[in-house]
């Protein structure tokens, strides 16, 4: 996998600044950050990445063009003692978004299956510079692979409709289009079948996965 590489702390401000492109005309996080989305997603990710990348859990590309969080079985629950400690960051980020921001993450935490046991992609995203090469397919790749050896399967939410294609030529299926109270929809998604290589046409970089 020469075309992934484990991120580092110095990773995390260029990281940041690609999830904050990737999800920067998402429909999800449009009607959460209405104005000023780009410093305030910037700021959100920085928070997340430095707390994800010490346990290994986000891959880049050699010219870091792409950023994949993911978690390993059993690991996708963020604990108390994070939601803590990133709490200003999240309410410098939402502002007055923030009752709906809390109330979709909670939304999302209730909803996530519990079994099987699977892993998560939780972001995953290529800067707007570097769609159409084929970066973030294969860091996806990677990932996928490594669920394969384990034989489980992998889950995520897509926050974006326009990406569905995207994840079912890599073996995904939708399980469930989810609807909120308020709010655009998301859809869960399921990749079960392992050991399933893309197919159909050139891949079509997505902008970036999960609100």
């Amino acid at each position: 996998m020469t075309d992934i590489v484990r991120a580092a702390a110095s990773d995390v401000p260029a990281l940041a600044a690609v999830l904050a492109s990737a999800y920067a005309e998402d429909p999800v996080w449009s009607w959460l950050m209405p104005h000023d989305r780009d410093r305030r997603l910037r700021l959100l990710f920085t928070a997340h990445l430095a707390q994800q990348v010490p346990a290994g859990r986000v891959w880049t590309d050699p010219d870091r063009t792409v950023a994949a969080v993911w978690a390993e079985p059993g690991q996708w629950k963020l604990p108390a003692s994070y939601l803590l400690r990133n709490a200003g960051t999240l309410l410098r980020a939402a502002r007055t978004q923030l009752p709906r921001t809390a109330l979709r993450l909670f939304a999302l935490e209730h909803r996530h299956p519990a079994d099987p046991a699977h892993w998560y992609v939780e972001y995953i995203g290529t800067h707007a510079d570097a769609r159409g090469t084929g970066r973030g397919s294969r860091v996806l790749g990677g990932l996928l692979e490594r669920a394969d050896a384990d034989g489980r399967p992998v889950f995520l939410e897509s926050s974006n409709r326009r990406n569905l294609t995207f994840y079912e030529r890599h073996g995904f299926a939708v399980h469930e289009e989810m609807t909120f109270r308020s709010g655009p929809p998301m859809w869960s998604m399921w990749r079960r079948e392992t050991g399933r290589r893309p197919s159909g046409s050139p891949e079509r970089e997505i902008p970036g996965e999960r609100y």
